[in-house]
């Protein structure tokens, strides 16, 4: 526990440097804000360049395309007894309001189920961890909210693909919310891919909210193959710039075994908000594994993103 909260003191001491230090902050973010313009209206004249291409009138006053947005974060990776290693997503939504207002374009980095180790087991993003695909999505009677993704995986044998996802939310009932998702995709390369999720979120005040996840996973190149995923988990405001989430999980597969616990961890994630379009996550981890006799280790992640939007640079 002690390794778990020393990284939350080390971030505190850092926000109350940057505090004292607001002002050279201020003057970096000022420099760079014409770079941050020119980065978004290059993406709303893509938007509406893909969105005319088959009409004649061209238009590039739309309101919506200025919904059109990019986000990068970079990320660093520390594991017990391993080096640090750093990393990158990216996310670039496209609207195309004359095409449909439902369709949107989008380039991301390669998903990466939030359930899976992402810290002691991450692999490094690069050029073939990413997808290029056309996005819809629909409300459907009673209120499903519907999402179709087509596209393909970025590498050397480009890889296509298609997901349907169907998501249904029942609110306030009893206090309480509940929502349930089923969702597939089929790739030349992993074939049929199905995840069921239900979660259940109750606000216990305006400060807290809790939550519990539960989520299914199979994989057809292996009919043998479940995977499950519990986590309960405390979201904190603290301010509105700063919220922490406490979180509990297991995974449980039967790889090698019968539905047997392979891992437990417990983490805290810290958000700060420095602008509202520019952020950073500090997320310290303690977790168990069979692998090692459930022995406790500890990881760090930390993320610094950014938004490309009409915030980013507006006065």
């Amino acid at each position: 526990m002690k390794k778990l909260l020393v990284p939350i003191l080390i971030l505190n001491s850092i926000n109350l440097f940057a505090a004292n230090d607001e002002s050279y902050l201020d003057l970096v973010l000022n420099q760079t804000k014409e770079y941050r313009k020119y980065i978004h209206e290059s993406l709303i004249n893509t938007s509406a360049a893909v969105d005319n291409y088959y009409f004649e009138e061209k238009d590039l006053q739309n309101k919506e395309y200025g919904s059109t947005y990019a986000l990068v974060e970079i990320s660093t990776y520390k594991n017990q007894h391993e080096s640090i290693k750093f990393d990158q997503k990216v996310r670039i939504k496209l609207q195309l309001p004359k095409l449909k207002n439902s369709l949107k374009l989008v380039f991301e980095s390669d998903e990466e189920r939030d359930t899976k180790d992402y810290i002691e087991n991450h692999t490094q993003n690069n050029n073939d961890n990413f997808n290029l695909a056309l996005a819809y999505n629909k409300l459907l009677t009673y209120d499903i909210d519907f999402a179709t993704k087509v596209g393909i995986k970025l590498k050397s044998n480009l890889d296509p693909f298609i997901k349907f996802q169907a998501r249904k939310t029942w609110e306030n009932i009893n206090g309480i919310d509940y929502t349930i998702s089923q969702s597939i995709k089929e790739s030349v390369d992993k074939k049929t891919e199905l995840t069921t999720y239900l979660r259940v979120d109750k606000n216990l005040n305006e400060n807290f909210s809790l939550h519990n996840y539960n989520q299914y996973y199979w994989h057809s190149e292996n009919s043998d193959y479940n995977e499950f995923y519990h986590s309960i988990y405390l979201n904190q405001k603290l301010s509105n710039k700063n919220y922490l989430s406490y979180i509990i999980d297991s995974n449980i597969d039967n790889i090698d075994s019968n539905l047997k616990v392979k891992r437990y961890s417990g983490k805290v994630k810290f958000r700060h908000f420095i602008k509202n379009w520019l952020y950073t996550d500090v997320i310290p981890e303690n977790y168990y594994k069979d692998e090692s006799n459930f022995k406790p280790k500890y990881a760090i992640r930390v993320n610094l993103g950014m938004y490309f939007n009409k915030e980013s640079y507006k006065q």
